[in-house]
């Protein structure tokens, strides 16, 4: 099937990215770190995100179609998204795992949401779907590339999918890298698009010819996008993803390598 439309988007997106928010604050006071702060991503499923298990058992789980949070430990909780503001999911969420015997404290410095979550049933179960997709296609890139890498998952702070690619031996955010991502949206974009960039930014990069659908953005940052409604009617999807990734990575990766000679 085609990627769907996507209409009336922006209301749902901020609501999901909001509730993520919640579940990534909560998952950020209990995970154990990992390189390159992969312990604070959520990791796509069919329903939606999920975050790794936590220490006292079960995990979050963000069902898009189902509007709620689910905690899957022993006693499982639910908390539907409806009737509640950022803040107010916040508060539920942390005593309904208050009552299932794990208070927790999180930094709720950024939780400050005091709008009404508004979640269209169908848009959210439409972009499970896609996020799915989309996942999957950036995980048979991620496949076939060799090198050092590290995984793909959901970030909370953005809400966008993404895993970065090292050159080197060396597999530290700060070291070169390229990028390779989803977005649902964000500051300068309305829509979803597709991105990657290189750090640091090689000499003669915006001279390099591009794949169909792949355009330079040079605004807020420096890189490739693909639009995101540029693929809707596509019937392989996770085969345009990987080939289109895979062109990228051809033309930049020569530039990235020669810049650290």
């Amino acid at each position: 099937m085609p990627l769907p439309a996507l209409s009336n988007w922006t209301q749902t997106r901020v609501g999901l990215h909001q509730t993520a928010q919640v579940i990534g604050a909560i998952n950020r006071t209990v995970a154990e770190p990992l390189p390159n702060w992969l312990h604070l991503t959520l990791r796509v499923i069919p329903e939606g995100l999920i975050t790794r298990p936590l220490p006292f058992g079960g995990e979050l789980v963000l069902d898009f179609a189902q509007r709620a949070i689910r905690y899957t430990g022993d006693p499982a909780v639910t908390v539907p998204l409806a009737g509640h503001t950022q803040v107010g999911l916040a508060d539920a969420l942390l005593a309904a795992l208050a009552n299932a015997g794990h208070p927790l404290s999180p930094d709720r410095s950024k939780l400050t949401g005091n709008t009404p979550l508004t979640v269209d049933a169908q848009t959210a179960e439409d972009y499970a779907w896609v996020l799915h997709r989309v996942y999957s296609g950036l995980a048979r890139f991620h496949a076939g590339r060799y090198g050092w890498m590290s995984a793909a998952g959901v970030w909370p702070h953005g809400f966008d999918l993404s895993f970065l690619w090292f050159p080197k031996g060396n597999s530290e955010e700060h070291d070169p890298h390229l990028n390779y991502g989803f977005s649902p949206g964000s500051p300068g974009f309305d829509r979803p698009y597709f991105y990657a960039y290189a750090h640091p930014l090689p000499e003669g990069l915006l001279e390099t010819p591009l794949p169909p659908l792949a355009r330079w953005y040079t605004g807020s940052w420096t890189g490739v996008v693909v639009n995101y409604d540029d693929l809707v009617g596509e019937s392989d999807i996770e085969g345009t993803i990987e080939r289109t990734f895979a062109a990228i990575h051809a033309a930049v990766v020569p530039l990235l390598v020669a810049s650290q000679k």
